[in-house]
């Protein structure tokens, strides 16, 4: 099975490395592979970081016109364990974490992060991007 990929790579996971800190970078990595092992031409439909974890889902598949729902299965679980584990990996460093409140009173969020990490300075405001022709938001947070 080949890897590589005729649909634009814009839409799968490797675009996204950079929007999240880089203890998550070897989760990214490990679902991109996984995804591309069922499809090569994946394509993700929303990717974010919301409760202090990520948030991806992954375009349905259709074959011959109908809904591939092997598929659709094998991908969301595929997805639903790579969120769980960014729950419990500190987005910063990569060891175990949980998700913690962070900010002050005025300014407050989630993060998943490790004991060590949880005191450094808070990443940059959230850039927004938009891909593809149907406008999907795409939110991450700027590294320095």
């Amino acid at each position: 099975m080949t890897t590589e990929c005729s649909f634009p790579a814009e839409r799968q996971i490797s675009v996204w490395a950079s929007t999240i800190g880089p203890g998550w970078a070897a989760l990214l990595e490990r679902l991109h592979h996984d995804l591309l092992a069922l499809d090569a031409e994946y394509r993700i439909e929303a990717f974010t970081v919301k409760f202090g974890g990520l948030r991806i889902t992954v375009a349905d598949r259709f074959t011959g016109g109908e809904f591939d729902g092997e598929f659709a299965d094998r991908a969301t679980a595929l997805t639903d364990a790579a969120e769980t584990a960014s729950e419990r990996t500190c987005e910063t460093c990569g060891a175990r974490g949980r998700i913690r409140l962070r900010g002050d009173g005025n300014l407050a969020w989630t993060s998943a992060s490790c004991e060590q990490c949880r005191t450094l300075t808070p990443p940059g405001p959230v850039a927004l991007r938009v891909l593809g022709e149907r406008g999907i938001a795409v939110a991450g947070s700027p590294r320095t």
